[in-house]
């Protein structure tokens, strides 16, 4: 049974694939800096998941939280990523 608080998120959710879906192709490509694997908090499942490093993601639109961390999107998921670990390639 859904929370009134999960509610809330998946429309959020919802909302943000939505402008992705729309503006896919005209946004520059980024990719988690580095190499290596890193830990980053998937807000769905409030949890720590391992990320490879270089992987595709996409910023979403809004302000970063306390920690200065972005919600991005990656294969399969939504993380909270630091903004200084965003890094923009442009367009491929």
């Amino acid at each position: 049974m859904l929370k009134p608080e999960d509610a809330k998120i998946d429309d959020v959710l919802n909302e943000l694939v939505t402008y992705v879906a729309a503006e896919s192709d005209s946004l520059p490509n980024y990719v988690i800096s580095g190499s290596g694997w890193g830990w980053f908090l998937d807000p769905e499942k409030n949890q720590m998941v391992r990320v490879s490093r270089g992987s595709e993601i996409v910023p979403l639109p809004g302000e970063t939280d306390a920690l200065d961390r972005c919600l991005v999107r990656s294969d399969y998921r939504f993380l909270l990523v630091p903004e200084s670990e965003v890094q923009e390639i442009g367009w491929n």
